[in-house]
This record gives structure tokens, C-alpha cells and sequence, in this order.
């Protein structure tokens, strides 16, 4: 018997179609799933692009504690940051009196609430390097032991000092260290040696420059040694895992003396805060001799070349080079937009952000530069450049699709 076509039939069914009803049939799950996948894909791409949005979060108009506990209730809790075991390390600025040294207030608040971590049993040091001889003043005007009156336009209760034995008074750890440079020749190997800095040489724009940062014992516990890269030393143990955190709390002044001026690095906050993480010789331009090698310092090099973009590429460097603080805290109760000594305003804000380019642009541009417009980051000046090296070294934005602000203002 001969068919009237060359296909075979299977019970009625042509070879031809059948395999056109497989076929339909496998395409039908497979598109299906990739219509599925396809949504499933945005939604990844979009939170991945979110989470890469910088928050800056701002709180305003309420006193330092109001300020800082709602600070911390919008970044999620300070538990976030601090794990119960962690060696806190609260990096401030010290060497100027009145606004010029971090304020007590907040810093006592960021303790308090560290000490509310459940199961807390790390220690809390409030630290900073002053720069031995670059000191113009006695230890009476700085953040450590300033006087009643070197404490206007900051808090007036306590200094550093005293707010750290008050503590210890009521059984808790928290103490104050000051950092202090080691003598320029020194060759430093590790803790095992006691006190001292690690430095790491570098060429940087026709220079020889150094970064470093500190190895010192606690104030507190017999034996134990900071190192602020590396965690906690202890004799006969080395090197034990525990871990150091720090959070950066700077100023927020303009470091000049005169109203409409700026300093060549335009104003100092939490990316000039760097300058106090290191070491810096025998005042404002001086070097340190390796061999037959000058060498500058973090002050020198921006300042001998009038580079505010060197300072900002300099704390780039040391962030991904030295160490990196977990968060940064602008304490911006008071805000010298004339200097960091005289003429303020109280501005009842702090701020916080993960990184200190992006936390600067807005609290120039929100907090200061209103009072101050020589200061306001969208000019051309020195203020803007610190903060674009900074941004060019790789270190936070100010483009406004990658940022965004969190903000509480008690008055409203």
C-alpha cells in the first residue's frame, strides 16, 4: 500500500507535525521562565543600585544627646558597627580650644550608646595626636584638658579628661590616649617593640611622602596593645583576633582667622581630620631624612605645594592604605566659619556618613557655607578641591544621583 505523501503517518499524526507540537511544547516553559527571570533580574539590579546610593544622615536642632541618639536611630543602631567585644577607638579633634576640639557632649552621647551594646566588654579610648611641638598651646586649650574657659561653643560640663575618669568612676572602660610622634629616624617593627607608628613611603606627585599610623598600649589593660590596622596585641598571646573599631567625630570650622578667607585646604572636617591619625614633625612644613631622601609629612605635602586636592588624595591613601573607621560623625553643634578658635555659630546639627567626602560636601553646602559662602563646596575653591582629590583617590561622591540624605529636625 502506498501513501499519498512521503511523511510518514503515525496513527493520523504526520512526522512533521509532531515534531512541531514537541517543539512548541518544550518553548512554551523555557519563555515562560525567562519572562519570569527578566523581572526577577531588575529587581536585583535595582536594589544592587540602590544599596551603592551614599546616605549622609542629618539631625538637627535638638542638644548634642537628643542629636546623636536620633543620629543612631536612623543609621540602624550602633550595634550595626560595634560587635560586644570590639575595642572602640573615638578619633576626635583635639589640638584647638573652644569649637576647634570635637565636642564633649557628642562624644559622650556615641559612648553612651555604645555602652548600651548588650554584653558590651571592649574598651572605649578617645584619642587624637596633637603633634608634640606643633602644640601652640598647653594641653589646658585642647580636647584633653581644656579649661572652662577654653570651653565655649563646646560642652561645658566636662573635657576629654575628666569625662573618661568619670566613667571609670562608675566601673566602665573608657579612657583617653594621645597619640605622640615617634623621633623621626625611628625604625618601628611591631608591638612586640611597645609604642609606636607604622609607616608606609611613597612617591606622590614628584615627592617622597609618608603616611603612619599608631601602635600603643591600652590605658587600661596591663600587657595589651592597639594596633589600629591589625586588632588587639597581647603579651605572650600576639596578635588574638579581637578586633578595633573607629569612628572618626570631627569639627566642623573654617581653619582660617578672617571672615571670607578659607585655609589652603579650604575647611577642616572629617577628610583634614586624617592629619591628626598621623604623625606630623616639628610643626607645619618640616620633613623627616630617610638615607639621603626628604620626605613629607601629610601637612607638608599638600601645604608647601598649596594643594587642598593633595590633602583630600592623601586621606584617599590612607584609608585603603592604613585603615578605614567604620563610620564618621560631624559634630556640628557649633560651627567656626570664621576660625576654629573665635567666631562661631551655633548650628545644633550632626551628621554621619560611611565615608568623609561625601559627609563633607553636605555639611558645608547644609550646615556652614549659609553662614559662611566662601566655604560653599560648589564654588571653585579650596574646600571643593580637597573634596574632589579625595573623591579622586576613590573615596565617596557628590554626584547627586549617587547620594542621599536621611534627615530629623527636632523644630519641625
Amino acid at each position: 500500500m502506498k501513501h499519498s505523501t512521503k511523511t510518514a503517518v503515525y496513527r493520523g499524526i504526520t512526522r512533521r507535525f509532531f515534531v512541531k507540537i514537541i517543539l512548541a511544547a518544550l518553548s512554551v516553559p523555557v519563555f515562560s521562565q525567562l519572562k519570569k527571570l527578566q523581572p526577577a533580574q531588575s529587581a536585583k539590579k535595582a536594589a544592587r543600585k540602590k544599596s551603592n546610593v551614599v546616605k549622609v544622615y542629618m539631625v538637627r536642632n535638638g542638644d548634642c544627646f537628643q542629636n546623636i541618639s536620633r543620629l543612631f536611630r536612623l543609621m540602624g543602631g550602633i550595634a550595626k558597627y560595634i560587635d560586644p567585644t570590639d575595642i572602640v577607638v573615638i578619633k576626635g579633634n583635639a589640638q584647638w580650644p573652644n569649637q576647634g576640639y570635637t565636642h564633649t557632649g557628642c562624644i559622650k552621647a556615641v559612648i553612651d550608646e555604645i555602652l548600651r551594646i548588650p554584653k558590651f566588654s571592649g574598651e572605649i579610648l578617645i584619642c587624637d595626636n596633637i603633634q608634640n611641638v606643633f602644640n601652640h598651646h598647653g594641653i589646658e586649650q585642647t580636647g584633653f584638658g581644656a579649661t572652662p574657659p577654653n570651653r565655649k561653643h563646646n560642652w561645658p560640663e566636662h573635657n576629654w579628661e575628666s569625662l573618661a575618669a568619670y566613667y571609670r568612676s562608675r566601673g566602665k572602660k573608657v579612657a583617653v590616649k594621645q597619640w605622640k610622634n615617634s623621633p623621626p629616624d625611628s625604625t618601628y617593627k611591631g608591638p612586640a617593640d611597645g609604642e609606636g607608628w607604622v609607616r608606609d613611603f611613597f612617591s606622590f606627585h614628584d615627592m617622597t611622602v609618608y603616611l603612619s599610623y599608631p601602635v600603643f598600649k591600652s590605658p587600661l589593660t596591663s600587657g595589651r596593645m592597639i594596633d589600629m590596622k591589625k586588632g588587639v596585641w597581647e603579651r605572650g598571646k600576639g596578635y588574638t583576633g579581637r578586633t578595633v573599631k573607629t569612628i572618626f567625630m570631627p569639627t566642623l570650622n573654617n581653619h582660617d582667622w578672617e571672615g571670607g578667607k578659607e585655609d589652603y585646604a579650604g575647611v577642616t572636617s572629617a577628610i583634614k581630620s586624617f592629619f591628626g591619625a598621623t604623625e606630623i614633625h616639628i610643626g607645619d612644613n618640616a620633613t623627616i631624612r630617610r638615607g639621603w631622601t626628604t620626605c613629607h609629612h601629610m601637612h607638608s605635602a599638600s601645604y608647601t605645594k598649596g594643594r587642598a586636592d593633595y590633602a583630600g588624595e592623601l586621606t584617599a591613601r590612607y584609608i585603603q592604605r592604613m585603615y578605614a573607621p567604620v563610620f564618621y560623625i560631624t559634630a556640628a553643634m557649633w560651627s567656626g566659619h570664621h576660625s576654629r578658635m573665635g567666631a562661631a555659630t551655633e548650628t545644633r546639627t550632626v551628621l554621619a556618613c560611611e565615608n568623609p567626602a561625601t559627609l563633607d560636601y553636605v555639611a558645608c553646602k547644609h550646615v556652614i557655607s549659609p553662614h559662611a559662602p566662601w566655604l560653599d563646596p560648589d564654588r571653585l575653591n579650596n574646600t571643593r578641591k580637597q573634596i574632589l582629590g579625595c573623591i579622586g583617590g576613590g573615596i565617596g561622591t557628590i554626584n547627586p544621583k549617587n547620594y542621599k540624605i536621611v534627615a530629623y529636625d527636632f523644630s519641625r
